[in-house]
């Protein structure tokens, strides 16, 4: 146990420096020294004062860095490509890019994975299973396979990729917590937002709750004749091997391929967009990568959804209130979609509500009076991030993802379509969510649910006064007051009183030494006694460390 918890710590370690050195060679030894982690570096690269880089190629080199450090960090750019609410629209666009295509695992490893999960030999349970991978990503890669005579695509994770991304996991949430430490930071928790990310990666790890979204999807999507989603081989599915239904067909984005055999493109993008809307505005559950990769056209021009990794989830109360949101846009109206945006978002306490009036009427006005048919999703959706990333209004992680996949639908059909416009497709599915959420019974039974709440509360208020007047009478009740906004200035009262000390002992060594020599007794060292000697050495290096520290923060 002792053993195994040490080689923890060495692989952390290893792992830590790697990072460091990534970031160092990438420009970002400036944020290394900031969260004062420069002691992971090696030796000689320390003593070098560390320059902040241009910052008009900061997504591409933030890119670099999250590629080369592999399947973990990937998958965190990718999510964070779904926040433009925290991150700006040039480093959005270098996100989207990042790739999670690795060499595929030699065969015999695969089998082995697949025998051993499934408890059965390759040829025990498949007609036929082909040794090389159709697709190979960082977690897992897909094999075409026959069963009973039907055509299957197995998805095999990768052996050792679970003991990979934990470690990774454990240090993204150490750097969140220093950050957090660090820093006072309004727009988002950067510790809960690394906690949901791990949560979210962990579940992508379990190839059954992957099953369970498809199966879910299909359910709802199944009586939908333009639509198709694959169904799940559950006898042949565990944490570690998905086993679903083959589809074939030609990527949505490949036009001259679709037209050449005739399929009707725009009546494609149309129903592409009618069924997103269909499973957000009815459903509240969709799927949350819609790239073309992940869209097949079917011979007979049947739209085909496949890998669920990545779904959404919007409960009743946010798909009204996206819906409230989506009219107030249409409509201009300035105060509802400010009271929508309050509904669904997190406004920091620096919010300016007058402020934030003017700017959403400066990026309204540049749409005044267009018709719907002339609005681009994409332009409109942006311009209104710059609002909430100005004004520190932070939106929910599935909120945020209906936007990408929002985006990557309207531009799946204008590559389709030039006259496609999701806003024109949007606005009938909005506006009946809105009538059903305003129908009387509706409104009477959330009124009678909240009045029965209350009266609940009222019930309980008494022996809760009874309770906290025990409190006070005991002398138990703290009330406990905390200020904002310090964590930087203790840290920075921490480096400075730290330095005094050094600079103390070193005065200390210097004078004692001085001493020593005076003395002229014990060993001599040049005709001097050799301890203070030694003495002067030692303060002279600890001296020099702490003037080249000083310097390189930049605080003479």
């Amino acid at each position: 146990m002792v053993l195994r918890g040490v080689n923890r710590r060495y692989q952390h370690l290893k792992r830590y420096r790697q990072i460091a050195e990534t970031l160092l060679r990438h420009g970002f030894g400036f944020l290394l020294q900031q969260l004062d982690l420069l002691h992971l570096l090696p030796w000689r690269r320390r003593f070098f004062k560390l320059e902040q880089v241009d910052d008009s190629a900061l997504g591409r080199r933030l890119r670099l860095v999250l590629e080369e450090l592999g399947p973990t960090f990937v998958k965190l750019g990718q999510m964070l490509s779904t926040r433009g609410d925290m991150i700006s629209h040039d480093v959005l666009v270098e996100l989207q890019k990042l790739q999670d295509e690795v060499p595929g695992v030699e065969f015999a490893v695969i089998k082995e994975q697949v025998e051993q999960e499934l408890g059965r030999t390759l040829d025990e349970v498949f007609d036929s299973f082909e040794e090389y991978p159709m697709a190979a990503a960082s977690i897992g890669q897909v094999h075409r396979a026959v069963i009973n005579g039907e055509a299957v695509v197995v998805k095999v994770r990768r052996p050792g990729i679970q003991r990979t991304i934990e470690t990774d996991l454990e240090i993204l949430q150490g750097f969140a917590r220093l950050v957090q430490e660090r820093y006072s930071i309004e727009v988002f928790d950067p510790v809960e937002l690394i906690d949901e990310f791990a949560r979210e990666l962990r579940r992508e790890l379990d190839y059954t709750i992957e099953a369970r979204n498809a199966s879910r999807f299909r359910d709802n999507l199944l009586y939908d004749e333009h639509i198709h989603v694959p169904r799940v081989y559950w006898p042949y599915t565990t944490p570690r091997v998905l086993t679903m239904e083959l589809v074939i067909g030609t990527k949505v984005n490949q036009v001259d391929v679709l037209q050449a055999k005739g399929i009707d493109v725009g009546a494609i993008a149309k129903w592409g967009a009618q069924s997103f809307m269909e499973q957000v505005m009815v459903h509240g559950y969709f799927h949350g990568d819609p790239h073309p990769g992940n869209i097949l056209i079917e011979e007979d021009g049947t739209i085909a959804f496949i890998d669920f990794g990545i779904m959404g989830r919007l409960d009743k109360t946010t798909m009204g209130e996206l819906a409230d949101l989506f009219i107030s846009i249409t409509r201009q109206d300035i105060p509802s979609i400010i009271e929508s945006l309050r509904a669904i978002a997190v406004f920091s306490s620096r919010v300016n509500l007058m402020e934030l009036e003017r700017d959403l009427d400066d990026v309204l006005f540049r749409y005044y009076g267009k018709a719907l048919v002339d609005l681009s999703m994409s332009a409109v959706v942006e311009d209104l991030l710059s609002v909430t990333r100005k004004h520190g209004i932070g939106l929910p992680s599935d909120f945020a993802l209906l936007v990408k996949s929002l985006i990557l639908i309207e531009g799946v059909g204008r590559s389709l379509d030039d006259t496609f416009n999701i806003f024109e497709i949007a606005e009938p599915f909005a506006r009946d969510l809105l009538r059903e959420r305003y129908q009387p019974h509706r409104i009477a039974k959330k009124a009678l649910e909240s009045g029965w709440s209350y009266s609940q509360m009222l019930m309980q208020l008494p022996s809760k006064l009874d309770t906290t007047l025990d409190l006070v009478n005991q002398d138990r009740l703290q009330v406990i007051f905390r200020h904002k906004g310090l964590e930087e200035l203790m840290v920075r009262l921490d480096i400075a009183s730290n330095r005094l000390s050094f600079a103390l002992i070193v005065a200390a060594l210097v004078i004692g030494s001085s001493f020593m020599v005076q003395s002229n007794k014990g060993p001599a060292l040049f005709g001097l006694p050799a301890l203070g000697v030694a003495g002067f050495l030692v303060a002279a290096f600890f001296g020099i460390w702490l003037i080249i520290s000083i310097v390189r923060s930049g605080r003479i």
